[in-house]
C-alpha cells in the first residue's frame, strides 16, 4: 500500500523556509500516524521506521513507541529524495484497513487527509 503527499504547495507558503516546512509537515504526519496506531502490546506502535530511498523493513520486539526515534530521525536527517514511514509487521495492512476497533479508519490514510487539509498539500 502506497501513500504520498506533495509538499510543493506547503513549501510555497513557507516563503524561503522550505527545509523547516518540510520537517514540520513530516513530523506532523508521522507523529499523527504513530499516535493513531492501535495499542495491544505496544509492538505495532514501536515498529514504525523511517527509510530513505526505500522503506525500512526492519522489525523489533520492543514495545516502546517509535515516536521519539522517528522524531530524532526527521530532525537530524538530510532532506532530499523519498522518505518513507513504514511498519513491516505482518498485520500492518489489516490494521490500516480497519481491523482494530481502536483505529477503525486506519492511521495513515486518516493522517494524510488531516495533513492535506491543514497544509493544503
Amino acid at each position: 500500500m502506497t501513500f504520498a503527499i506533495d509538499l510543493a504547495k506547503a513549501c510555497e507558503k513557507a516563503k524561503g523556509h522550505t527545509e523547516i516546512m518540510v520537517r514540520k509537515v513530516m513530523l506532523d504526519l508521522f507523529s499523527r500516524v504513530i499516535i493513531k496506531s492501535p495499542v495491544d502490546t505496544g509492538r505495532f506502535r514501536a515498529n514504525w521506521n523511517v527509510g530513505y530511498g526505500s522503506p525500512d523493513t526492519a522489525t523489533t520486539e520492543s514495545t516502546e513507541s517509535a515516536l521519539g526515534k522517528v522524531t530524532k530521525e526527521i530532525v537530524s536527517s538530510e532532506l532530499g529524495g523519498k522518505i518513507y514511514l513504514s511498519n513491516s509487521l505482518p498485520y500492518s495492512v489489516r490494521l490500516e484497513n480497519g481491523w482494530s476497533g481502536q483505529a477503525p479508519a486506519g492511521m495513515v490514510r486518516l493522517s494524510l487527509v488531516e495533513i492535506t487539509n491543514q497544509y493544503g498539500a
